[in-house]
């Protein structure tokens, strides 16, 4: 019985010391390493997760300039273009870079007044640029206007880099 014992723990030593010997790029990706880290997998999002964060930094922004918080006091567009939980920490130099805010414009919505509407259509994400696109659609009495929401793929998670008012 002794000796079965001892048998059965040289195995179990020499198995746990076979798999510890595996190099780490014969293991799959997503799995634990010997030495305790993971290798996670490639996350991609759907045109509807690139749309839905559009839509979530646009109402956050429409909510914000309709109903301001008392930090944005003297100071609401700029506040609420750069505290948006959507955004990412490029987006207000993105924004400024676009240069649509000299014309006198709001850069959020590319135009002077805010539409009486608006929807995010269809979105796109590529992960090999782990980057995305959706337009926005702005409904004005006067027509409409398409902008395009430009986001990027950062700690697992898309958020909102830059908007391109049409020409």
């Amino acid at each position: 019985m002794r000796l079965r014992g001892s048998i059965v723990l040289i195995m179990g030593v020499a198995l746990l010391t076979a798999c510890a010997a595996q190099s780490p790029s014969a293991i799959p990706s997503g799995t634990t390493t010997p030495s305790g880290t993971a290798s996670p997998p490639e996350i991609s999002f759907s045109s509807d997760a690139v749309s839905k964060v559009a839509q979530t930094f646009y109402d956050e922004y429409m909510s914000c300039m309709t109903t301001p918080p008392s930090q944005a006091a003297g100071q609401v567009g700029n506040w609420c273009a750069n505290n948006n939980s959507q955004e990412s920490p490029g987006f207000p130099a993105n924004l400024e870079a676009g240069g649509v805010s000299a014309a006198g414009a709001d850069p959020i919505v590319c135009a002077q007044s805010f539409p009486m509407s608006y929807s995010v259509g269809d979105g796109n994400y590529s992960a090999a640029s782990k980057s995305g696109t959706a337009i926005v659609t702005e409904k004005f009495g006067s027509g409409d206007l398409k902008l395009t929401v430009k986001l990027i793929k950062q700690d697992n998670q898309l958020v909102v880099d830059n908007i391109v008012c049409p020409s």
